[in-house]
């Protein structure tokens, strides 16, 4: 089967009616590119980022009448930058022209899955994201796995509070670590976490799922050996007594999700209940290694 895909010219002001009218006029798919070719890989945490001038592309079936299509778009007050013909292909793949192996500290690889790195040596986690948070490329995951890499987490029991895609717990899994709780309150993070977790082999090692399907109050709950959590510096605030209350005696705590401007602003909110042990930046965004 083939498809047409007509690709509209669009604002951030204008993007969400031109969506809209796409979708009412039998897209079967709506695609949103930068018209200057610069990728978002990876949005900050709690982002939805638009850039200002952008390609909509709809993707049509063969068998309607894209003269028509065209025309009727153009009406609406859009310009059609141009029009092609597609063979079929596995479109919920085409994400991963724009995906490709990293690598994070000395041995960890995030590596799109279907696609393989040749280094013996590599500690690698396949991932597809799906929709949700988390691939490595954004700084504040990018912090997070490169402590990762640089720790010794055999045999140590992990809590990764805020999993998104799961590629932080996984990481600690395929690194070495014992067990992995990871807690997220959307279905779709637990989702692909859950999916994730099949596709590298590590799913025995890994519960998933909401705040509150884990009994951290339990008599059986066991105190962590490290806490994860990539999130925002509100959430780290407000979960401060939580995290800490998740961890053992000289256990650490690692946070993320802080804009360099609130790293102060996060750790005053933790100030008596754990030390802080190490500080690390990058664009803008800081890493927070803490000990109880």
């Amino acid at each position: 089967m083939h498809w047409k895909k007509i690709t509209v010219e669009a604002t951030a002001d204008s993007l969400d009616v031109l969506e809209t009218r796409l979708w009412n006029l039998g897209a079967v798919s709506v695609t949103v590119t930068d018209s200057n070719d610069n990728p978002i890989f990876e949005p900050g945490p709690g982002e939805t980022p638009l850039w200002s001038a952008m390609d909509v592309s709809g993707l049509f079936e063969q068998d309607r009448d894209h003269d028509q299509l065209e025309q009727q778009i153009e009406e609406s007050g859009y310009k059609v930058l141009f029009t092609e013909e597609l063979s079929d292909r596995l479109w919920e793949r085409e994400w991963l022209s724009r995906f490709h192996p990293m690598q994070f500290g000395r041995r960890l690889w995030v590596v799109p899955s279907d696609m393989e790195i040749e280094n013996s040596d590599a500690v690698v986690v396949n991932l597809d994201p799906g929709l949700a948070f988390g691939t490595g490329s954004h700084a504040t995951t990018r912090l997070c796995l490169e402590w990762l890499d640089s720790h010794d987490l055999q045999g140590k029991r992990v809590i990764d509070y805020g999993s998104g895609s799961g590629i932080l717990g996984i990481a600690a899994l395929r690194l070495g670590a014992d067990e992995v709780w990871a807690v997220d309150n959307d279905p779709q993070a637990l989702t692909a976490t859950r999916d994730n977790a099949m596709k590298n082999n590590v799913g025995h090692k890994l519960r998933a799922g909401s705040p509150d399907s884990f009994n951290f109050n339990g008599a059986d709950f066991e105190e962590a050996d490290l806490v994860i959590a990539n999130i925002l510096a509100q959430p780290l605030i407000d979960l401060s007594g939580l995290l800490v209350s998740l961890l053992k005696k000289d256990g650490d705590l690692l946070l993320s999700g802080i804009m360099v401007s609130q790293q102060s602003w996060v750790e005053s909110a933790y100030a008596g209940k754990i030390r802080f042990v190490q500080r690390r930046n990058d664009d803008g965004w800081s890493c927070l290694q803490a000990r109880k």
